[in-house]
């Protein structure tokens, strides 16, 4: 059974169904069998950019981060839940305006772009990366795959 705890800033208007569903469905795909959390956050570009810039030294913002659970301090890097029984995967932090610009930019509608940006994270959580070649094509047919059964009519992203 997968626990995903989802927050959203009050003032976005995005479904946690449409969130919940997508970490779901990552997870499933990713071939996870126990008991795990992820978190989900959805915030603004000033929030994200201080991560961005606390965590990765990159001074702007970004659509997606994720948080891996560090086993070596027992915390995550941002939000530390772990209840009983659950293994603790970490975070996926979403900024809401770098999603709707993505949505435009790839014509797609923003409950899509928002299901790709936490599967994109999900996958991150479980160790899958696209920063060389060889990861990224293991990885973005994944994300196509997954994204592809929540919405069969989209187009593939990558």
């Amino acid at each position: 059974m997968h626990k995903i705890d989802v927050y959203v800033e009050p003032h976005y208007p995005l479904k946690k169904k449409v969130l919940s569903t997508a970490a779901t469905a990552a997870l499933e795909k990713g071939d996870i069998k126990g008991d795990v959390l992820v978190c989900l956050s959805v915030i603004g570009d000033r929030k994200m950019r201080q991560l961005n810039r606390e965590y990765r030294q990159i001074d702007k913002s970004t659509d997606v981060l994720a948080f891996p659970y560090s086993f070596s301090t027992g915390t995550t890097k941002f939000v530390d839940q772990n209840p009983q029984g659950y293994l603790n995967l970490g975070d996926v932090v979403i900024s809401y305006p770098q999603l709707l610009e993505r949505a435009a930019k790839e014509d797609m509608l923003v409950d899509e772009m928002a299901s790709f940006l936490v599967i994109h994270g999900v996958l991150h959580l479980l160790g899958y990366e696209h920063e060389k070649d060889d990861y990224a094509a293991k990885m973005e047919p994944l994300e196509d795959s997954i994204l592809s059964e929540l919405f069969p009519s989209i187009q593939v992203i990558h």
